[in-house]
This record gives C-alpha cells, sequence and structure tokens, in this order.
C-alpha cells in the first residue's frame, strides 16, 4: 500500500460466506473492505464511497452482473475491477468485460488466486488480460 494508506475494496457477492472469506482473507492482507450482496447496494456505496479496487461476483441476486458492471463503467469513481466466477467464463463474456475495462476475471473457488488477484492487479482499470484458475 502506498505511503500507508490502507486501499478499500468492495466486494460484492450472493453468498455470505464468500463475503465473510474474503472480507477476512484481504483484511488480514492490509486492505480496508466492505461487503454486500446486493448489486444496487454497491452501486450506491460506489457513488457514496471511495474504492480502489471492486472485487465482484459474476452472479448478483438483484441486478444482472453484466447491467452492473455497465452501470460502474458510467460512473466518474472508476475502481479497478475484478470480476470472480464459479468457473471459465464464456468468449462472449470476455468479450463484455474487456469493453467494459475489467481489469481481471478469476475462479473464485480458489482464494488464494483471488486475493493474488486483487494483491498484483494494475492501478487503473485495463482489459481483461487473463483468467486465473
Amino acid at each position: 500500500m502506498e505511503g500507508g494508506k490502507k486501499e478499500n475494496i468492495l466486494i460484492v457477492d450472493n453468498d455470505d460466506r464468500v463475503l465473510w472469506q474474503f472480507q477476512e482473507l484481504l483484511e488480514n492482507a492490509g486492505f480496508n473492505t466492505q461487503t454486500t450482496w446486493s448489486g444496487r447496494e454497491a452501486l450506491a456505496l460506489l457513488k457514496n464511497g471511495e474504492f480502489d479496487t471492486l472485487l465482484v461476483d459474476d452472479y448478483l441476486p438483484d441486478l444482472h452482473s453484466h447491467d452492473f458492471l455497465e452501470r460502474v463503467s458510467h460512473m466518474p469513481c472508476q475502481p479497478t475491477i475484478v470480476i470472480m466466477h464459479s468457473g471459465a467464463p464464456t468468449s462472449g463474456e470476455l468479450q463484455l468485460y474487456k469493453s467494459l475495462g475489467i481489469s481481471e476475471c478469476v475462479d473464485k473457488r480458489n482464494p488464494a488466486k483471488v486475493c493474488e488477484a486483487v494483491l498484483s492487479r494494475p492501478r487503473e482499470r485495463k482489459s481483461v488480460s487473463k483468467l486465473v484458475h
């Protein structure tokens, strides 16, 4: 973390166990975290908060994840976005992520790889470069 400032991460997932697991792992790695299961609540938090990274599941129960990502892409605050999948994304999904400037797509069943993706993420939004298994 630059200059001792803890970076802020918003974790969005529909499974409380996943939220708690990643919250604990990332806080132990030195990040400030906030969690929600709701895409709509995440949008409100992004409007009112200062987040460096958005770690978001590919499925949100209250808002289609593609709609959610599209809305985020039009916000003035542009955190680095890491998408969590429960398997390999389709080529169509990867193209969409690339068009929205998503930083990375990772398999959420591998918590170490998800944390690695957050720790090694670029400081600015870039195209999807890889899928971590």
